[in-house]
């Protein structure tokens, strides 16, 4: 009885755990962007909370979702992505910094890839957003103020 009660509660810390870490799961103001979502199939939202300045631009988790299922260059199929992005403001290319592929829509599901480290956005996210959507969304993080500026 003490080792099943042991593990349960072992098996519950861990999910606490895995969902604490989760970039879906944190509090999180997920706002939609409507035109981009409509132009391309695609649910493309940020985090409105998580926007942060950086040295040269903005910070902002970035949120996709796909209509149907997708199939990650390492194999694994997807239907939604959670991702940190940094823009910067003057114009030049951001960079990628983490994203978090999941087997259903919004985040949620099953964890099927997670990339670590930066690499430039553009070569990665041409795989995930439509060709003015990135344009769209740099606008949008440079215009707005920060959470620690309002």
């Amino acid at each position: 009885m003490r080792r099943t009660s042991f593990l349960r509660r072992l098996g519950c810390l861990a999910a606490a755990l895995l969902l604490g870490t989760s970039p879906s799961a944190r509090g999180a103001t997920w706002f939609e962007l409507a035109a981009l979502s409509a132009n391309s199939g695609l649910v493309v939202e940020v985090d409105t909370d998580s926007l942060r300045p950086t040295t040269s631009g903005r910070q902002v988790a970035v949120r996709l979702t796909h209509p149907a299922p997708r199939q990650h260059r390492w194999g694994a199929f997807f239907r939604s992505v959670v991702t940190t992005v940094e823009f910067r403001c003057d114009g030049g290319l951001g960079t990628y910094r983490d994203a978090v592929y999941y087997s259903d829509a919004r985040g949620t599901g099953l964890v099927t890839v997670r990339e670590e480290g930066a690499s430039q956005v553009p070569d990665r996210m041409r795989e995930l957003l439509p060709a003015r959507s990135l344009e769209t969304l740099t606008r949008a993080a440079c215009s707005q103020p920060t959470p620690a500026s309002r």
